[in-house]
């Protein structure tokens, strides 16, 4: 009779999180993670780009529709077209990952991992009460990371 328990499983590659990039993105010397929510302003972006500007820094996103993700992001698809288009019009070395299910954990391991110099992220104003129950992935961010985090509204 097979043993199911001790029988070794199959394991099947993660899929990947990275939805566009320039080519010379795995060159970068230094790195800016932007967390872009759908609604972010245009500000953000602008910082964004101005942070990586000042580091001479390569940009990598996250491109998620709320702080809240229950589940891995599969749309807007035009809206990472056009943040891939804005990026590659400001000449940066960029990667667009979509969210995966925990937002705040994948932005603080891409820091972590790419040793950032800035995380540039949205503000969302929240009753202390939503913010109690669900959480805040920005306010996870601004605790956890080791980087300057700059939040702009």
């Amino acid at each position: 009779m097979t043993d199911f328990y001790s029988a070794p499983r199959r394991r099947f590659p993660a899929p990947s999180l990275r939805v566009a990039a320039s080519a010379g993105i795995d060159d970068a010397a230094a790195t800016v993670i932007l967390a872009y929510r759908s609604d972010s302003s245009t500000a953000l972006l602008e910082q964004a780009i101005a942070g990586a500007r000042r580091e001479n820094a390569a940009v990598r996103a996250v491109h998620f529709e709320s702080d809240t993700t229950t589940a891995p992001s599969t749309g807007a698809l035009s809206q990472t077209k056009e943040l891939a288009d804005r990026l590659a019009e400001a000449d940066l070395e960029f990667e667009i990952q979509r969210a995966d299910s925990d937002v705040a954990s994948q932005i603080i391991d891409l820091a972590e991992t790419w040793q950032a110099k800035l995380i540039v992220m949205p503000s969302k104003r929240r009753s202390p009460v939503v913010k109690l129950l669900l959480g805040s992935s920005t306010q996870r961010v601004i605790l956890e990371a080791e980087c300057p985090v700059l939040i702009v509204k």
